[in-house]
């Protein structure tokens, strides 16, 4: 697997290809994970729940942009000792890396979002879609996370649906489930990830100053965001409400799923959110933005979602907030596990792998 970023990197992304690769390690699987060296205090190379990980030198290090020849020159070098070489992430350089060194057979997951997130992203996003057309091409399969970003992809790429295969996120069902709230939380509404602009926090963070004062809002992960976030919260004398609790270990953070009576994301692009599968699988009443992909998710949930407009005002969203605090519970949902998403994974790569031993 080729990806950008990966544990112990925080992320939609490096999660999905975590949960996978070391599903498939757990089965038997030879896998390894060629990712840039985010710390410098991370080894080069280490063993991670069986997954042998091989993280590689970026000269220019960015989180979008790093660029690292080292994985093209081990794909390249290596390019035939893989039976699959599977590359995540179209908004990183990781993908055109495996293609460029003529990775075969190459499958591809792009996360796809089809904009950047910020001008500068947005402007890029016009030149690169032509490798993004080359990759696209090479690839033999390719996975897409939600029917929402399916039809994304197709728009711009729409020469490869014969080759495109849904596959939506999962979720770690019975450690969720398992996990004790805390007893003296109160009321409370769940947010976080990656703290960027497009998540748009700092809705969430205004609506909070229009609902009861008892009402307290949590926020999870870390970013570049968090410093104006936190400093809007004063301004709106929230400061009292309003807990930044930065990354937290799995077991801790799925405690705080368990606690939280309404979970709200306001993002502006996403493919297939995971955080909002586990919230769900938590028994969370979920307010979110109205995107594809969200609306995908309320399809497939019985309409367990509230979705508000994305550029809502503060009153419409502590509306909408104080509207599911009075909802029952969200019933069970039928989430698929990240075992039945590894189990599906594997399947495209003996599809594939066949289909190369037969040409």
């Amino acid at each position: 697997m080729v990806c950008a970023h990966y544990a112990p990197f925080a992320g939609g992304v490096e999660s999905h290809v975590e949960e996978i690769a070391k599903r498939l390690a757990a089965n038997g699987d030879t896998v390894e994970v060629l990712t840039h060296r985010d710390d410098p205090d991370l080894p080069d190379t280490e063993m991670r729940d069986g997954v042998l990980v091989r993280r590689h030198k970026v000269p220019v290090t960015s989180q979008h942009f790093g660029v690292s020849p080292a994985v093209w020159a081990t794909l390249l070098r290596h390019r035939n000792r893989y039976d699959v070489v599977h590359a995540h992430g179209y908004h990183s350089a990781a993908p055109l890396a495996a293609t460029m060194a003529g990775a075969s057979p190459l499958v591809f997951t792009p996360h796809y979002h089809g904009t950047g997130h910020s001008p500068l992203r947005k402007a890029i996003h016009v030149p690169y879609r032509a490798a993004g057309a080359v990759i696209a091409a090479r690839s033999q399969h390719i996975i897409c996370v939600s029917r929402a970003e399916a039809d994304l992809f197709l728009t711009h790429f729409p020469s490869a649906r014969p080759r495109v295969t849904v596959i939506p996120n999962g979720a770690d069902l019975a450690r969720i489930t398992a996990a004790e709230p805390f007893p003296d939380a109160g009321a409370v509404v769940l947010t976080g990830g990656r703290l960027q602009s497009y998540k748009q926090i700092d809705r969430i963070v205004e609506a909070m100053a229009l609902t009861p004062p008892e009402l307290r809002l949590v926020v999870t992960g870390d970013g570049p965001e968090r410093g104006a976030l936190e400093a809007l919260a004063g301004e709106r004398r929230l400061a009292e409400r309003v807990s930044f609790i930065g990354r937290v270990e799995t077991d801790l953070l799925y405690r705080w799923y368990a606690s939280a009576d309404v979970f709200c994301s306001m993002s502006s692009n996403e493919a297939m959110p995971v955080t909002i599968l586990e919230l769900l699988a938590a028994g969370a009443r979920v307010v979110a933005s109205d995107i594809p992909a969200h609306r995908d998710i309320r399809d497939r949930t019985a309409g367990a979602i509230t979705l508000v407009p994305l550029d809502a005002d503060p009153a419409v969203l502590a509306n909408a907030l104080r509207y599911a605090l009075d909802e029952p519970s969200a019933p069970a949902q039928q989430i698929p596990t990240w075992d039945e998403v590894a189990q599906r994974t594997m399947d495209v790569y003996l599809g594939v792998t066949s289909a190369v031993a037969a040409a």
